[in-house]
């Protein structure tokens, strides 16, 4: 990985993000030099050998890069009108922003004293820097949700094997089960867990995937137990996300084009239309606007390893992010030598400042600070968690007429409140959009 450097530009300003791509297409292989592009009446009008580079941000960013294809379109060169970078979405910020769409469907603190709600479990393991806002603390609301999503799975398991409790036995597992071969315990364990997603999880996620994709909806039953669906759509919701963080650290491109199109419908059913639209223009992409080279390239270049190590892959975005902040870390040290040279001479040498340190101090035996956050203990918050949910809410104990005063009727089905035939619409919509004239990236 080589930094290019720190720029003095603000990018929602439309001349400011066209330097910034100009600079950056300067480093896209076949694109022409500004010596040749003003030979007017000698240049060539197409550069057949440009190779177009992904420019990753996120949403806000991806807008701004469109913005400024849109003003540079009457350019009578490729380079003119900066064809050698687009944009591509990336994947931390639609992490935070789903985080987000799930915490607006399922937090508020005024549900604080109803059993088994978010806000409830919060102040039960007294997770205060938990907030609605996900953006300012987006870790804390992670953790938080992925521990609750894994209390809730277990109590999931321990409910259909019928179990006292989380360390108790299996009495239903067969008596002679250590005799088994390794493939056979394998094949008995896959068989168990597929009985509880299918209980807990796709019992109507799937069902609702061939309503929206056939526009022929069931009816849902009379009698609901509202606490039992809140609880199924946090290991729903929870899932959908683990799926996600999983498909990142592995580096799979191919899961993380399926993960997209749920999201797709998550933001949809919560009305976060620009997020929606980049879900949309990413299938696009990667199905039928651009080349196989280009679709190939967004779908697996969209991961960094820092650390060489499997299972340590990163989010580009949130890299930059890391990279942002030791950049600020660096820029505080300048003092009244703050100049724009000196933070272009930071941006460029960033990495390597940061290497050299990293040897030092591994050499004068002195910690160092290497970011990552240490895992607590949450043994504790996991017991709590468990004997709440299962022992004194029981909410994957199926018990009609059941709801909580600020989530009254909640919906098993998460994606309940899309209208199919809208959403075919506006799909219809887009593609007659973007196959005509529009700039789609």
């Amino acid at each position: 990985m080589l930094p290019l450097g720190i720029f003095d530009k603000n990018e929602n300003k439309t001349n400011d993000i066209i330097e910034v791509m100009q600079y950056l297409q300067a480093f896209v292989p076949g694109a022409r030099p500004e010596s040749e592009l003003e030979e007017i009446d000698t240049r060539e009008y197409t550069t057949p050998n440009l190779r177009q580079i992904p420019l990753g941000g996120d949403q806000l960013t991806c807008e701004r890069i469109r913005g400024a294809h849109m003003a540079r379109l009457d350019g009578d060169t490729p380079e003119e009108r900066i064809e050698g970078v687009f944009a591509m979405i990336e994947d931390f910020h639609e992490k935070m922003n789903f985080l987000q769409a799930v915490m607006d469907k399922l937090y508020t603190m005024a549900s604080a004293r109803e059993g088994g709600t978010l806000a409830q479990l919060r102040n039960l393991i007294n997770r205060r820097n938990v907030i609605s806002t996900v953006s300012k603390d987006y870790h804390a609301v992670a953790d938080f949700f992925d521990l609750v999503t894994d209390v809730h799975v277990l109590v999931a398991v321990t409910e259909e094997l019928d179990m006292p409790d989380m360390n108790g036995n299996i009495m239903s597992l067969p008596d002679d089960i250590h005799l088994y071969s390794t493939e056979r315990k394998y094949s008995l364990l896959k068989n168990i867990l597929g009985k509880v997603v299918d209980k807990y999880a796709l019992y109507t996620m799937s069902e609702t995937i061939h309503d929206l994709e056939t526009n022929n909806y069931s009816t849902p039953p009379v009698d609901q137990d509202a606490v039992y669906n809140y609880a199924t759509a946090v290991i729903k919701y929870g899932l959908l996300r683990r799926v996600s963080t999983m498909t990142t650290s592995a580096g799979d491109g191919d899961r993380c084009m399926r993960n997209w199109r749920y999201a797709l419908l998550i933001y949809h059913s919560c009305h976060k239309t620009k997020y929606r639209l980049e879900a949309f223009l990413l299938q696009a992409a990667t199905k039928a606007l651009l080349s196989p080279r280009l679709s190939q390239q967004i779908i697996w270049n969209r991961f960094v390893n820092l650390s060489g190590r499997e299972g340590k892959n990163l989010d580009g975005d949130y890299v930059m992010e890391l990279l942002n902040r030791l950049a600020k870390k660096r820029i505080k040290t300048l003092g009244p030598n703050h100049s724009s040279k000196a933070v272009a001479r930071i941006g460029k040498t960033l990495l390597y400042c940061n290497d050299i340190e990293k040897h030092l101090l591994k050499e004068l035996k002195i910690a160092f600070q290497s970011g990552e956050h240490t895992k607590q203990n949450v043994t504790c918050d996991i017991t709590v968690l468990y004997e709440e949910l299962r022992n004194r809410c029981k909410v994957l104990n199926w018990t009609p007429g059941r709801m909580h005063a600020h989530f009254p009727d909640f919906n098993a089905d998460i994606f309940s409140n899309i209208d199919g035939r809208e959403l075919h619409r506006w799909i219809r919509t887009k593609k007659r959009e973007y196959s005509g004239s529009k700039w789609a990236f």
